[in-house]
Protein backbone atom coordinates (compact mmCIF):
# COMPACT_ATOMS: atom_id res chain seq x y z
CA UNK A 1 0.00 0.00 0.00
CA UNK A 2 0.79 3.75 -0.58
CA UNK A 3 0.75 6.90 1.61
CA UNK A 4 0.71 10.47 -0.34
CA UNK A 5 1.36 13.16 2.57
CA UNK A 6 0.14 16.67 1.52
CA UNK A 7 1.72 19.54 2.90
CA UNK A 8 -1.09 22.26 2.92
CA UNK A 9 0.41 25.47 3.12
CA UNK A 10 -1.28 28.43 4.89
CA UNK A 11 -3.44 30.35 2.49
CA UNK A 12 -2.77 28.03 -0.58
CA UNK A 13 -6.47 26.35 -0.97
CA UNK A 14 -5.84 23.42 1.23
CA UNK A 15 -8.74 23.52 3.48
CA UNK A 16 -11.34 23.60 0.73
CA UNK A 17 -9.65 19.97 0.12
CA UNK A 18 -9.57 18.64 3.25
CA UNK A 19 -13.23 19.78 3.62
CA UNK A 20 -13.51 18.46 0.71
CA UNK A 21 -11.80 15.00 1.86
CA UNK A 22 -12.22 14.71 5.57
CA UNK A 23 -14.95 12.02 5.65
CA UNK A 24 -13.02 9.61 4.15
CA UNK A 25 -11.87 6.90 6.54
CA UNK A 26 -8.63 7.11 4.93
CA UNK A 27 -8.13 10.67 4.65
CA UNK A 28 -5.73 11.67 8.06
CA UNK A 29 -5.57 15.26 9.15
CA UNK A 30 -2.11 16.29 10.60
CA UNK A 31 -2.51 19.94 11.89
CA UNK A 32 0.90 19.22 14.05
CA UNK A 33 3.97 17.38 13.25
CA UNK A 34 3.26 15.03 15.85
CA UNK A 35 -0.44 14.47 16.02
CA UNK A 36 -2.40 12.82 13.47
CA UNK A 37 -6.50 12.99 13.58
CA UNK A 38 -8.60 10.54 12.28
CA UNK A 39 -12.10 11.38 11.00
CA UNK A 40 -11.69 15.21 11.39
CA UNK A 41 -14.60 17.09 12.33
CA UNK A 42 -16.68 13.55 12.64
CA UNK A 43 -18.73 12.08 15.55
CA UNK A 44 -15.99 9.86 15.63
CA UNK A 45 -12.94 12.27 15.61
CA UNK A 46 -9.67 10.67 17.35
CA UNK A 47 -6.74 11.94 17.57
CA UNK A 48 -3.58 9.78 17.78
CA UNK A 49 0.41 10.51 18.38
CA UNK A 50 2.53 9.48 15.52
CA UNK A 51 4.87 7.93 17.70
CA UNK A 52 1.89 5.76 18.79
CA UNK A 53 0.03 4.94 14.82
CA UNK A 54 0.27 1.40 14.38
CA UNK A 55 -1.91 1.33 11.24
CA UNK A 56 -0.17 4.09 8.45
CA UNK A 57 -3.21 6.21 6.51
CA UNK A 58 -3.78 6.20 2.93
CA UNK A 59 -3.96 9.67 2.40
CA UNK A 60 -2.24 12.58 5.30
CA UNK A 61 -2.87 16.25 4.65
CA UNK A 62 -2.36 19.39 6.74
CA UNK A 63 0.12 21.66 8.21
CA UNK A 64 2.18 19.50 10.15
CA UNK A 65 3.36 17.31 7.11
CA UNK A 66 6.42 16.91 6.84
CA UNK A 67 9.27 14.47 4.99
CA UNK A 68 9.50 12.25 8.06
CA UNK A 69 6.76 10.40 6.68
CA UNK A 70 9.87 8.41 4.69
CA UNK A 71 10.97 7.33 8.20
CA UNK A 72 6.99 6.89 9.51
CA UNK A 73 6.05 4.56 6.89
CA UNK A 74 6.99 1.11 6.50
CA UNK A 75 6.05 1.26 2.86
CA UNK A 76 5.77 3.69 -0.31
CA UNK A 77 5.42 7.67 0.33
CA UNK A 78 4.78 10.05 -2.28
CA UNK A 79 4.47 13.44 -1.51
CA UNK A 80 2.20 16.52 -2.58
CA UNK A 81 1.51 20.01 -2.38
CA UNK A 82 -0.71 23.13 -3.39
CA UNK A 83 1.84 26.14 -4.56
CA UNK A 84 0.29 29.70 -4.91
CA UNK A 85 1.53 33.10 -6.29
CA UNK A 86 3.37 34.71 -3.38
CA UNK A 87 1.94 38.21 -4.03
CA UNK A 88 -1.78 36.79 -4.29
CA UNK A 89 -0.85 34.56 -1.21
CA UNK A 90 0.30 37.29 1.29
CA UNK A 91 -2.35 39.30 0.31
CA UNK A 92 -5.28 36.80 1.40
CA UNK A 93 -3.49 36.00 4.53
CA UNK A 94 -3.02 39.96 5.59
CA UNK A 95 -7.05 39.80 4.96
CA UNK A 96 -7.46 36.53 6.65
CA UNK A 97 -5.23 37.65 9.17
CA UNK A 98 -8.44 40.60 10.02
CA UNK A 99 -10.68 38.39 9.28
CA UNK A 100 -9.47 35.82 12.29
CA UNK A 101 -8.62 39.16 14.45
CA UNK A 102 -13.27 39.34 14.77
CA UNK A 103 -13.49 35.72 14.14
CA UNK A 104 -11.53 35.08 17.70
CA UNK A 105 -10.80 37.62 19.27
CA UNK A 106 -13.64 39.75 18.28
CA UNK A 107 -11.78 42.65 17.48
CA UNK A 108 -11.82 44.89 14.17
CA UNK A 109 -8.57 45.51 14.04
CA UNK A 110 -7.27 48.85 11.90
CA UNK A 111 -3.35 47.45 11.26
CA UNK A 112 -2.10 48.44 8.00
CA UNK A 113 -0.70 46.46 5.68
CA UNK A 114 3.12 47.27 6.31
CA UNK A 115 2.79 46.60 10.04
CA UNK A 116 1.27 43.42 9.43
CA UNK A 117 4.02 42.39 6.87
CA UNK A 118 6.70 43.45 8.82
CA UNK A 119 5.66 41.19 12.14
CA UNK A 120 3.40 38.52 10.04
CA UNK A 121 5.95 35.89 11.23
CA UNK A 122 5.04 36.55 14.93
CA UNK A 123 1.76 37.82 15.15
CA UNK A 124 -1.29 35.37 16.34
CA UNK A 125 -3.46 33.99 15.62
CA UNK A 126 -1.73 33.42 12.14
CA UNK A 127 1.75 34.13 11.84
CA UNK A 128 2.42 33.92 7.83
CA UNK A 129 5.90 32.08 6.79
CA UNK A 130 7.29 32.12 3.09
CA UNK A 131 6.13 29.66 0.81
CA UNK A 132 9.46 27.79 0.55
CA UNK A 133 10.29 27.75 4.17
CA UNK A 134 7.56 24.84 4.11
CA UNK A 135 10.33 22.55 2.15
CA UNK A 136 13.35 23.46 4.47
CA UNK A 137 14.27 22.51 8.16
CA UNK A 138 13.08 25.90 9.59
CA UNK A 139 9.45 26.35 8.11
CA UNK A 140 8.03 28.19 10.95
CA UNK A 141 11.41 30.30 11.61
CA UNK A 142 10.90 34.10 11.70
CA UNK A 143 13.60 35.71 8.86
CA UNK A 144 13.44 39.37 10.60
CA UNK A 145 16.12 40.67 13.24
CA UNK A 146 16.61 43.79 15.12
CA UNK A 147 12.94 44.15 15.62
CA UNK A 148 11.83 43.27 12.41
CA UNK A 149 13.78 46.08 10.56
CA UNK A 150 15.82 43.63 8.76
CA UNK A 151 15.28 40.77 6.79
CA UNK A 152 17.83 37.98 6.75
CA UNK A 153 18.50 37.68 3.16
CA UNK A 154 21.52 34.74 3.78
CA UNK A 155 19.19 32.89 5.31
CA UNK A 156 16.66 33.22 3.01
CA UNK A 157 18.91 32.23 -0.13
CA UNK A 158 20.31 29.39 2.15
CA UNK A 159 16.61 28.34 2.55
CA UNK A 160 15.95 28.76 -0.91
CA UNK A 161 18.79 26.29 -1.92
CA UNK A 162 16.91 23.92 0.68
CA UNK A 163 13.60 24.33 -0.84
CA UNK A 164 15.04 23.87 -4.50
CA UNK A 165 16.76 20.38 -3.47
CA UNK A 166 13.75 19.27 -1.56
CA UNK A 167 11.27 19.87 -4.08
CA UNK A 168 12.69 17.19 -6.09
CA UNK A 169 11.19 15.06 -3.72
CA UNK A 170 7.66 16.22 -4.43
CA UNK A 171 5.72 13.95 -6.68
CA UNK A 172 2.15 16.01 -7.44
CA UNK A 173 2.51 20.29 -7.29
CA UNK A 174 -0.50 21.51 -7.96
CA UNK A 175 -0.77 25.39 -8.60
CA UNK A 176 -3.89 27.31 -7.39
CA UNK A 177 -5.76 29.32 -10.43
CA UNK A 178 -5.05 25.92 -12.60
CA UNK A 179 -8.36 24.21 -11.87
CA UNK A 180 -6.46 22.86 -8.65
CA UNK A 181 -9.43 20.70 -7.30
CA UNK A 182 -10.46 18.82 -10.31
CA UNK A 183 -6.44 18.00 -10.46
CA UNK A 184 -6.33 16.74 -6.96
CA UNK A 185 -9.66 14.79 -7.07
CA UNK A 186 -8.03 12.98 -10.25
CA UNK A 187 -4.90 12.31 -7.71
CA UNK A 188 -7.25 11.19 -4.84
CA UNK A 189 -8.91 8.85 -7.43
CA UNK A 190 -6.37 6.57 -7.88
CA UNK A 191 -6.45 6.41 -4.03
CA UNK A 192 -10.24 5.45 -4.17
CA UNK A 193 -11.45 8.14 -2.00
CA UNK A 194 -14.62 10.20 -2.96
CA UNK A 195 -14.74 14.27 -2.56
CA UNK A 196 -17.81 15.86 -1.10
CA UNK A 197 -19.23 17.70 -4.31
CA UNK A 198 -20.84 20.48 -2.96
CA UNK A 199 -17.85 21.79 -1.29
CA UNK A 200 -15.79 23.90 -3.82
CA UNK A 201 -14.72 26.67 -1.77
CA UNK A 202 -13.84 27.29 1.85
CA UNK A 203 -12.82 30.26 3.96
CA UNK A 204 -14.22 33.12 1.57
CA UNK A 205 -12.61 35.89 3.28
CA UNK A 206 -13.34 38.62 1.34
CA UNK A 207 -17.45 37.06 1.79
CA UNK A 208 -16.72 37.29 5.62
CA UNK A 209 -15.04 40.40 6.15
CA UNK A 210 -18.34 42.36 4.17
CA UNK A 211 -20.52 39.98 6.76
CA UNK A 212 -19.04 42.56 9.59
CA UNK A 213 -18.47 45.49 7.52
CA UNK A 214 -14.97 45.55 6.73
CA UNK A 215 -13.33 45.88 3.40
CA UNK A 216 -10.93 43.36 1.43
CA UNK A 217 -7.73 45.30 0.75
CA UNK A 218 -6.39 44.21 -2.70
CA UNK A 219 -2.83 44.63 -4.10
CA UNK A 220 -3.83 47.72 -6.08
CA UNK A 221 -4.77 49.62 -3.08
CA UNK A 222 -1.78 49.36 -1.70
CA UNK A 223 0.29 52.71 -1.96
CA UNK A 224 2.94 52.06 -4.22
CA UNK A 225 5.99 52.08 -0.89
CA UNK A 226 4.00 49.08 0.66
CA UNK A 227 3.97 47.44 -3.20
CA UNK A 228 7.82 47.79 -3.30
CA UNK A 229 8.00 46.59 0.41
CA UNK A 230 5.89 43.49 -0.49
CA UNK A 231 7.70 42.57 -4.21
CA UNK A 232 11.21 43.21 -3.40
CA UNK A 233 10.74 41.03 0.26
CA UNK A 234 9.16 38.32 -1.77
CA UNK A 235 11.62 37.92 -4.91
CA UNK A 236 13.02 34.60 -3.46
CA UNK A 237 9.81 33.18 -2.57
CA UNK A 238 8.44 34.40 -6.06
CA UNK A 239 11.96 32.88 -7.48
CA UNK A 240 10.81 29.74 -5.51
CA UNK A 241 7.34 29.66 -7.39
CA UNK A 242 8.28 30.66 -10.73
CA UNK A 243 10.98 27.52 -11.15
CA UNK A 244 8.24 25.19 -9.53
CA UNK A 245 5.65 26.41 -12.10
CA UNK A 246 8.49 25.55 -14.95
CA UNK A 247 9.31 22.45 -13.16
CA UNK A 248 6.27 20.87 -12.89
CA UNK A 249 4.06 22.58 -15.91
Amino acid sequence: METLAVFHILKNGGTTLLDRYKHNDKFVYQRVKNELVYNYQQPNQKRIQTADVTSIPTVVFGHGVSFDWDVLATNNVKYATILRNPRNRIISAFNYFRLEMNTIHETITDIDFRTWFINRSRLLPTPVFYQLQTFTDMPTSCLYSNYGRTLNNKLLLDLYAQAIKNIDKIDYVFFMGDDYINKFDKLMSTYNLTPAQDITHTHNTKYHLDNIGVSYITYDQLNNNDKDLLDSHLHIDSKFYEYCREKFK
